[in-house]
């Protein structure tokens, strides 16, 4: 028995690709790892809303006080604010935490994207892309190219990330639809 553990751990040194993910991550169907939506090889979400009858004025003030109440993190950005032309420009976070379990090592993972959000025509085009993960407080590295972790947690890490963006932009044409001036 102690000679097959022996076996099966100098297996492991001698393959490194055990339970390591390939690097960079594989795209399938449009997806990398199948989760995050890549296009032009960028992962990126888009998302043009119609809103009916309200103003571009209307519009562009519910965008920012949406914006003001959804993205309050640490380090939140915001360099464009054109009422004029109705877009806001921003470089935001998220925070995935994974949580501890046999198969996972869990942790805290934050990620920073660009929220391009451009009103016009009685419509907003919401725009989420360039995201990095921030690692150890400070450097950034392309979601494209990170593969710091084995599969089955960078499976869940994009899972999670995708849950919470696809929420986001949920929780932005809610906010829109659903705002009541006094």
């Amino acid at each position: 028995m102690r000679l097959f553990l022996i076996g099966l751990f100098m297996a492991c040194l001698v393959n490194p690709s055990y339970g390591i993910v390939d690097c960079p991550p594989v795209i399938t169907n449009g997806k990398l790892l199948g989760i995050l939506p890549v296009v032009n090889q960028k992962v990126s979400y888009s998302d043009v809303v119609d809103c009916g009858a309200v103003s571009q004025a209307d519009l562009f003030r519910r965008v920012r006080l949406w914006a003001a109440q959804s993205c309050y993190s640490p380090g939140d950005t915001f360099s464009m604010s054109d009422k004029e032309t109705g877009d806001l420009v921003g470089r935001v976070s998220q925070v995935v935490t994974l949580l501890r379990s046999e198969n996972s090592v869990g942790g805290v993972y934050t990620f920073r994207y660009s929220l391009i959000i451009e009103c016009t025509n009685r419509k907003y085009r919401v725009t989420i892309t360039q995201l990095d993960v921030l690692e150890n407080g400070t450097k950034t590295t392309p979601i494209e190219s990170y593969c710091q972790k084995n599969e089955v947690d960078l499976r869940a890490i994009y899972t999670a990330l995708d849950t919470q963006i696809n929420h986001k932009l949920t929780s932005l044409q809610k906010y829109i639809e659903n705002y009541k001036p006094f």
